[in-house]
C-alpha cells in the first residue's frame, strides 16, 4: 500500500514563490512512486490574491487563516488540522519560498525509512544570507546554548511520522517555535545535513524585528530552564557580594590591617550588586509564576480559533 505523505507549507503574500515550489516538488517527487503525496497550504492571512496553479502530481488544499499570525503558529495550526481531519502516514513541513529545497526532501525520506520512529530535521550546512544575518544567527545560537543548555541548528524543515504528530500537537511549546518545541517535548528526532536554498522570488517578509522575535520565541520555550539558571546566577552574585562585604567588615573590625580608601567604593559596589541580584531573583520568580498562570494554547484544542475556509484544488 502506498505511503501517504502530506506536504505542509505556510504562505503569506508569496504566491509566485509557492507556485515555483509546487512545480519543483512535482519534479522531485516523481522518483518516489511508492508514496502518494498531497499538499496542505496554510494561507497565513495573505492580503494579496493567492492564485495556485493546479498540479497533476498531487492534490492541493488551502487552509485560510482569519489573520496573519506568523509562520511558526501557522505551521502548528496546520499540524493540528491534519491530525484531526486528514489521513496520512507522515507530514513533511517546509517553507514555500525556496529556501527549503525540494531536492533535499529525498534525504529526509531516506532517513525516515531507516529511522521510522523519529522526526527528521534538515540541518543547515551552508546559508545564503548576508554577513549581518549570519552574525545574528551565531549570536542567537550562542544565547540559546547559554540560556537553555542545548544546541539548536535546525528550523522547521522536517519530516514527522503521524504517531509523533498526534503527540506533538498537544504540546503548547510548538505554538511559539516548532523546532524548539519539539526539542522540549523530548520526542525522538535526528538531523540530516542539507544546504539552504535561494529564495525563488521577491524579498523575505522577515525583517530584523521578526527574526529577533523568532529567536526569542525559541528561547522562551525553555522558560523553566532559563528561570532556574537566572535564579542560580542571581543567588551566586548575592553570595559573592555578601562574602566580599563581610570580608571587608571583618578586616576593618577585627584586624589592625590598613584599609585602603578605595575599599569603601568596593563595598558600595558589592552592596549595589547584592540589591540588584536580589531584584533579579524576585523578577525571575515572578516571571516564571506568571508564565505558569497564563492559559496555554494547545494546538490540538484551540487551532479552530484562527481557521477560516478550506479550498481544494485538483
Amino acid at each position: 500500500m502506498a505511503e501517504q505523505i502530506i506536504i505542509l507549507t505556510p504562505v503569506f503574500n508569496d504566491g509566485e514563490s509557492l507556485n515555483m515550489l509546487l512545480t519543483e516538488l512535482a519534479e522531485s517527487l516523481k522518483k518516489f512512486g511508492n508514496s502518494k503525496f498531497s499538499v496542505l497550504i496554510v494561507d497565513d492571512g495573505s492580503t494579496d490574491n493567492l492564485t495556485i496553479l493546479p498540479q497533476t502530481s498531487f492534490t492541493i488544499q488551502i487552509l485560510h487563516l482569519q489573520r496573519n499570525i506568523g509562520h511558526q503558529k501557522a505551521i502548528a495550526i496546520g499540524l493540528a488540522y491534519i491530525k484531526e481531519n486528514l489521513s496520512c502516514d507522515k507530514v513533511l513541513v517546509m517553507d514555500s519560498d525556496g529556501e527549503d529545497r525540494p531536492t533535499d526532501v529525498a534525504a529526509l525520506l531516506r532517513n525516515s525509512i531507516n529511522n521510522p520512529g523519529k522526526i527528521i530535521f534538515a540541518q543547515r550546512k551552508s546559508r545564503q544570507e548576508g554577513t549581518g544575518f549570519r552574525l545574528f544567527y551565531r549570536l542567537y545560537k550562542f544565547a540559546f546554548r547559554i540560556l537553555t543548555g542545548r544546541k539548536i541548528s535546525f528550523g522547521n524543515f522536517l519530516l514527522m511520522p503521524k504517531p509523533l504528530l498526534d503527540k506533538a500537537v498537544y504540546y503548547s511549546e510548538i505554538w511559539n517555535h516548532i523546532a524548539g518545541g519539539i526539542m522540549k517535548t523530548e520526542l525522538p528526532y535526528l538531523a540530516v545535513i542539507t544546504n539552504r536554498g535561494k529564495r525563488y522570488a521577491g524579498k523575505s517578509k522577515m525583517n530584523f524585528l521578526s527574526l529577533l522575535m523568532h529567536g526569542l520565541g525559541a528561547i522562551a520555550v525553555f522558560i523553566e530552564v532559563i528561570a532556574s539558571r537566572l535564579l542560580i546566577f542571581s543567588l551566586l552574585l548575592i553570595g559573592i557580594s555578601l562574602l566580599a562585604i563581610l570580608a571587608l567588615l571583618g578586616i576593618r573590625t577585627f584586624t589592625d590591617m590598613a584599609i585602603p580608601g578605595w575599599t569603601s567604593t568596593v563595598a558600595s559596589a558589592m552592596l549595589i550588586i547584592l540589591l540588584q541580584s536580589f531584584l533579579l531573583s524576585l523578577f525571575t520568580i515572578f516571571l516564571y509564576l506568571s508564565s505558569q498562570s497564563q492559559r496555554k494554547f494547545i494546538p490540538a484544542h484551540h487551532y479552530r480559533d484562527y481557521t477560516g475556509t478550506i479550498e481544494s484544488i485538483q
